[in-house]
């Protein structure tokens, strides 16, 4: 199965625990402030706060990146984690490469997300669970403590912390752009991953995926979320009437009932795509997560 990740959330929009442990400088320099098991008194990552820190103030506190992955994307490495920091990039309030998706200049750091090596102190971390909230996600059954007001997260796999994320917190949602997806896991216990995102396809393909998809929402008895995504240049409400097609399919064909289908025009990505959930009871709905913004997709009208 295609795992889809959400920017917001992908590309996110997720997460962060504060803590304070001990770790020794590495040899490229790198800037380690002391940390231990417990509750930092300030915001952020040693002292880069995720909507008000900009990539200059980074460097001067850490040093330059051990490698960079994009222009907007940059990889620090210590004997004890990898940080991986991103940065607002284009223009304020849009989707996709050429826009940020916040309220705040180029080159702002937007989300820090951390992974600490196996074995490190970090990595079996004790967790305060009264600070988060705890719910379930993905095929793998990850354990996901969220303190959305913070901004900050944990995800804990067996006995090990795999991830911290550090990311926009209540206080900053004056910084945050109005009418762009976004996802709040926060609400329910269980994020699933799409069970099947079937791209650009012929009818009889992608009916034989459909058919698929309901084998296994009828395992569940689950409701199934169809996400519909447009391309680069697309018809008026062509995500919207795919996603329709494949709903009257699923009803036609294998009588699912249809007030267990739910239709979500997703916006654009750069080719037509149709993303499948399966959500079982007391899951979080899936969120949609464009590639493209509007203002660059080309409507074709004849």
């Amino acid at each position: 199965m295609k795992y889809c990740r959400d920017i917001a959330h992908t590309r996110l929009n997720e997460t962060i625990f504060r803590g304070r442990f001990k770790m020794r400088a590495n040899a490229m320099g790198f800037l380690l402030v002391m940390l231990y098991a417990g509750t930092v008194e300030a915001r952020g990552w040693r002292g880069i706060v995720p909507l008000h820190t900009t990539r200059s103030q980074v460097e001067q506190l850490i040093g330059p990146p051990t490698e960079e992955n994009s222009p907007y994307s940059v990889v620090y490495k210590t004997p004890n984690e990898t940080a991986l920091i991103y940065y607002a990039n284009g223009r304020p309030c849009g989707i996709g490469e050429k826009y940020s998706q916040w309220r705040v200049a180029s080159n702002t750091v937007v989300e820090i997300v951390i992974s600490p090596m196996s074995g490190s102190p970090l990595s079996q971390l004790t967790i305060d669970e009264s600070r988060y909230k705890k719910f379930i996600v993905g095929h793998l059954s990850e354990t996901r403590y969220v303190n959305a007001h913070e901004g900050e997260a944990l995800t804990v796999l067996g006995n090990e912390v795999r991830s911290v994320d550090y990311f926009a917190a209540v206080d900053d949602s004056g910084l945050e752009c109005s009418g762009l997806p976004k996802r709040d896991p926060t609400n329910c216990e269980f994020v699933p991953d799409a069970f099947d995102s079937l791209g650009e396809m012929g009818v009889k393909l992608e009916n034989s995926l459909l058919d698929n998809f309901h084998f296994a929402l009828s395992q569940k008895k689950a409701t199934a979320y169809l996400i519909a995504y447009a391309g680069l240049r697309a018809r008026p409400s062509e995500a919207k009437k795919r996603g329709n097609r494949a709903k009257q399919y699923l009803i036609d064909v294998w009588h699912y009932p249809a007030d267990q289908i739910k239709v979500i025009d997703g916006g654009y990505r750069l080719k037509r795509d149709l993303d499948l959930y399966v959500v079982p009871a007391g899951a979080c709905p899936p969120t949609p997560f464009p590639t493209v913004d509007p203002r660059d997709v080309a409507i074709i009208r004849r």
